[in-house]
């Protein structure tokens, strides 16, 4: 049977082990909870297990006690995932919960479908200074890629509020027919 390879939230506890390295279990957990990223808040419990994985697969080891580092083949590893050949699936993934609910805004109604572009572009409004400080904070930690890496969070904030400030007209006065022609033609301009 052929061993499954490791997962993104693996290779993340991977490659902040290559980062912080030698470095605890619980520190990366800690600094995976911290994260504004929900996607690795989320996955901070599971820390342990993707450690563990990781040592069976020989990428990460233990040294003096509680330490772990990265080895050999997991720098390997961690150089394969990252590229530079970045498979199509990788590219093409977004997790962006406000454009799901986009998908099923007629379930509500019309006053509430203004509402929902209101308040979350409130919250993406409040989200972006945290965004932005971000970078100042990869600094003082001397993560140069994590501020860069970074930049793409902060315009990707931007531009979920661009995209909620364009839908915002069509969502208060729905076009009624060709829409598609004219909402393409607005993004042609």
């Amino acid at each position: 049977m052929k061993e499954r390879k490791a997962s993104v939230i693996e290779m993340s506890f991977l490659g902040m082990t290559w980062l912080r390295g030698p470095c605890t279990v619980y520190a990366v957990m800690k600094e995976l909870s911290a994260s504004e990223s929900t996607y690795h808040r989320s996955r901070a419990g599971t820390a342990y297990q993707a450690a563990k994985r990781l040592e069976q697969l020989g990428l990460i080891e233990r040294i003096e006690g509680e330490l772990i580092q990265i080895t050999p083949e997991g720098e390997a590893a961690l150089r394969d995932w990252t590229g530079p050949d970045v498979p199509m699936m990788d590219v093409a993934h977004t997790a962006d919960l406000l454009r799901l609910r986009c998908f099923f805004l007629a379930s509500l109604p019309p006053e509430q479908r203004l509402e929902f572009i209101d308040k979350s572009l409130a919250k993406l409004e409040e989200f972006m200074p945290r965004c932005r400080n971000l970078i100042k904070e990869n600094e003082k930690i001397g993560d140069y890629y994590g501020a860069l890496a970074t930049v793409c969070l902060v315009l990707e904030t931007e531009a979920r509020m661009n995209w909620l400030r364009t839908i915002r007209p069509w969502i208060a006065k729905p076009i009624e027919s060709d829409w598609a022609e004219a909402i393409l033609a607005e993004l042609d301009r």
